[in-house]
C-alpha cells in the first residue's frame, strides 16, 4: 500500500524500467528502432510547456524519441488537422499527443482534432474510436492514460478489485467516463456521480474505491470517506495561498490533509496521478512501436485472396478478367504493409510505391528473387507475363509466402501486335486487365513527349545554326532581359566544359562567341532517334525536313519504339531527382563534325524541361 510521495517515485521508477527493458529488446529485433512520440502544441501556454517537459524527461529515461512540435496560435483549424495527417502517415512517428487545451486565436474544435488522430497512434486514448472500445471491453486499442494510471494505482496498492464497491465522481469523457468503464471490466460494481448527485456523501462513504475528479478544490472532506478505502484524486486546481511566493499552491479535488486520516491510501496533489498519466503515455507509445514492429516483422502478410470460381469450359482472357472484381488498391496497400504516404493511388485499382519503401526497410532481412526469362508460349499462351502471375499466386494464395511480381510496363507496340496483350491470361493475369495493357499510368507518354522534344530541339538548333550568322545565333541564345544579358545554369556548364572561364555573356570573345554557340552537329552521326508507343513499321526509316519552310535543310531518321528510349532506362535507374537530372543532361545524342560528343546540357535549354516532364509523370516518389 503506497503512503508516501517515495511510494509513488518508486511506482514511476519501475515502470519506467520496465519500458526501458522493452525498448532494449524492440531494438534487438530491428537495428537503430526507437519508438517516436510527436507532441503536437499549439500556442505557448506556460501550463502546457510545464506538462510537456514532464513528457519529454521522462521518453529521453525510457529511450522513446520525442519531437515537440511548436505550432502558432494563428494556425487554423485546417491547417492543423493538415499537419495531423501528415504525422498520421509518417511510418516512423509511433504515437501522437496533442496537448490541451489548445491555445490559439481561432475558434478550433478540440473534439474534431483529438478524433483526426489515427486511433492505431493515438496513444492519449481519446480518439473516439479507442473511448468506444474501451467502453465495450475491447481493449485492442489504447486506454486512457489518466483512468489507466488510475486503475494502476489501485492494483500497485495491492488493492483487488473485483467485487469492490467504486465510486467515481465525476463523469468527464478524458477521466470520470473512462475511468468508470475500466473498473466495470476489473469486475467491480461502479457508480458514477457528479455535482446533480443528490446525498453525495451518503453515497462516497459506501466507496471501498473512490476516484474524484470533479474539478472543484477540495470539494470531498474526510467525512465523507469510507474509513480504510483507496482514494485516487485526479484534481488540480491552483488557490491562492500568501505563504507562497506565486501567491497559489495547487490542491485536489480531495482535502488531503482530512481524507489522509480516514483513508487506508490517497494520491497527494501534485505528485500522484499526475506523473502516473505520463508514465502511461510513455507505456502507451511503447506500445504502438511494438505493435508496428510487429505488423513489419510479420512472416506473412495478412492477405485475403479474391476467390476465383473456375469455369468449364474456359472463357476468353477478357471475359475472365471482367467477371473479377477488382480489390480496392488501398486495402490491398494496408494488407500488405504499406503506409498511405508510401502510395500515390491513380483511381481504385492501381497505385505507385514510393521509393522512400527501401529505406524504411533498409534493415529489413532479403528474400528470394526468381527470374522468368524468356520462354516460346505454349500453344494455349502460357509465356512470361502468365507464368510470373501464377507463381505469384500461387506462392501468396496457396503457400501463404510473401511474394510480389514485377513486369514491364506494357507498351502499346506489342499489346496491339500479333502476340497480343501483357497482362498475362487465363486465370493468372493482371486485373483490370484493359487498365494495364493500355495507358496504364501515362508515364509512357510522358517519355514519348519529353523524348521528341529533345529531338524536336535538336533538329531546330542545327537549322538555326544552318541560317543564322554567329552574332545573332548568340544573342538568340543569351538574349538580354531588360538589357541585361546573362548565362543561365546550364549554359555556364557549357563554359566550363569549353575551357572559358567566364561568367559575363559581354565579355566572350568573337572566337568564343562562335565556339559557345554552334555545335556543329554532323547530321550523319546523330544517334537520338524520335519514337511512338506503338509498331508502325513504315517509321522504321524516314526523311524528314521535307517541308518548304525547311529550306531543303532534310535528314533521314527513324521512329523507335517508346519503351526503347533512353529516358525510360534513366527513369528505371534514377536514385532522386538530382540523379536524374545529371543522368538526363549527360546522354549523348549526336557527334559534332570533329568526332566529339554532343550532349543534351548542351542544348542548353531542354535538360530542365524534359526533367520536369518525366519528373511529374514519376509521381510523389521522386519529389520526395
Amino acid at each position: 500500500m503506497w503512503k508516501q510521495q517515495e511510494d509513488f517515485d518508486l511506482i514511476i521508477s519501475s515502470i519506467e524500467n520496465e519500458l526501458r527493458q522493452e525498448v532494449s529488446e524492440l531494438r534487438a529485433k530491428w537495428a537503430g528502432f526507437a519508438p517516436r512520440l510527436a507532441i503536437v502544441q499549439v500556442g505557448g501556454r506556460e501550463d502546457s510547456n510545464v506538462y510537456i517537459r514532464m513528457k519529454l524527461k521522462a521518453a529521453d529515461n525510457i529511450g522513446i524519441t520525442a519531437e515537440h512540435i511548436r505550432l502558432p496560435k494563428d494556425i487554423t483549424e485546417a491547417e492543423l488537422l493538415a499537419r495531423i495527417t501528415y504525422l498520421n502517415e509518417a511510418p516512423s512517428v509511433h504515437g501522437i499527443i496533442v496537448q490541451m487545451p489548445l491555445d490559439s486565436d481561432f475558434n478550433i474544435d478540440s473534439h474534431r482534432v483529438t478524433d483526426a488522430v489515427s486511433p492505431d497512434k493515438d496513444v492519449d486514448g481519446l480518439n473516439t474510436v479507442n473511448e468506444g472500445r474501451v467502453a465495450v471491453g475491447d481493449f485492442s486499442g489504447f486506454i486512457p492514460c489518466t483512468p489507466a494510471g488510475c486503475v494502476e494505482l489501485i492494483k500497485r496498492a495491492g488493492v483487488s478489485i473485483a467485487g469492490k464497491n467504486v465510486v467515481v465522481l465525476g463523469r468527464s469523457r478524458i477521466v470520470g467516463t473512462p475511468v468508470a468503464e475500466l473498473l466495470k471490466w476489473e469486475h467491480a460494481t461502479v457508480t458514477v456521480c457528479h455535482s446533480k448527485t443528490k446525498n453525495l456523501s451518503d453515497i462516497t462513504k459506501t466507496a471501498d474505491i473512490l476516484v474524484v475528479a470533479i474539478g472543484r478544490p477540495e470539494m470531498v472532506r474526510g467525512t465523507w470517506i469510507k474509513p480504510g478505502a483507496v482514494v485516487i484524486d485526479c484534481g488540480i486546481n491552483p488557490i491562492e495561498d500568501p505563504s507562497k511566493k506565486s501567491g497559489q499552491r495547487l490542491v485536489g479535488d480531495v482535502a488531503y490533509e482530512e481524507a489522509v486520516q480516514v483513508a487506508a491510501a490517497v494520491t497527494p496533489v501534485p505528485g500522484g496521478v499526475g506523473p502516473m498519466t505520463v508514465a502511461m503515455l510513455m507505456r502507451n507509445t511503447v506500445l504502438a512501436a511494438r505493435r508496428q514492429l510487429e505488423r513489419l516483422l510479420m512472416p506473412n502478410w495478412p492477405l485475403k485472396p479474391l476467390r476465383i470460381a473456375p469455369l468449364t469450359p474456359v472463357p476468353s482472357d477478357i471475359a475472365i478478367a471482367r467477371s473479377q472484381k477488382p480489390k480496392d488498391i488501398s486495402e490491398l496497400a494496408t494488407e500488405i504493409g504499406l503506409w498511405p504516404n508510401e502510395v500515390s493511388q491513380y483511381g481504385r485499382t492501381k497505385a505507385k510505391i514510393s521509393l522512400s519503401v527501401l529505406d524504411r526497410l533498409k534493415n529489413q532481412r532479403g528474400g528470394k528473387y526468381i527470374v522468368v526469362a524468356g520462354m516460346t508460349p505454349t500453344p494455349l499462351g502460357e509465356g512470361k507475363s502468365t507464368t510470373l502471375i501464377g507463381l505469384v499466386q500461387a506462392l501468396t494464395a496457396h503457400r501463404q509466402r510473401n511474394a510480389f511480381a514485377c513486369m514491364r510496363q506494357p507498351s502499346q507496340g506489342p499489346t496491339f501486335g500479333v502476340k497480343g496483350g501483357a497482362a498475362g491470361g487465363g486465370y493468372s493475369q493482371v486485373i483490370p486487365m484493359e487498365e494495364f495493357n493500355l495507358h496504364m499510368t501515362g508515364d509512357i507518354h510522358a517519355v514519348t513527349a519529353a523524348n521528341n522534344l529533345l529531338a524536336a530541339q535538336m533538329d531546330a538548333r542545327i537549322f538555326h545554326e544552318l541560317t543564322q550568322k554567329d552574332g545573332p545565333l548568340y544573342d538568340r541564345l543569351v538574349p538580354k532581359t531588360k538589357g541585361i544579358r546573362k548565362f543561365s545554369p546550364i549554359q555556364l556548364r557549357r563554359l566550363q566544359k569549353l575551357g572559358i572561364n567566364k561568367t559575363d555573356p559581354d565579355s566572350l570573345t568573337p572566337e568564343e562567341r562562335t565556339k559557345f554557340a554552334r555545335l556543329n552537329i554532323d547530321t550523319a552521326k546523330i544517334m537520338w532517334n524520335r519514337v511512338v508507343d506503338l509498331n508502325d513499321r513504315y517509321l522504321r526509316k524516314i526523311t524528314i525536313g521535307q517541308s518548304p519552310t525547311e529550306k531543303g535543310f532534310t535528314r533521314e531518321t527513324a521512329f523507335d519504339i517508346s519503351v526503347a528510349s533512353e529516358i525510360m532506362a534513366i527513369l528505371a535507374l534514377g536514385n532522386d531527382v538530382d540523379d536524374i537530372k545529371d543522368r538526363l543532361a549527360n546522354m549523348v545524342v549526336a557527334l559534332d563534325k570533329d568526332g566529339n560528343s554532343v550532349t543534351a546540357d548542351d542544348l542548353m535549354r531542354i535538360t530542365s524541361e524534359y526533367a520536369c516532364m518525366n519528373i511529374e509523370s514519376e509521381g510523389s516518389e521522386y519529389r520526395k
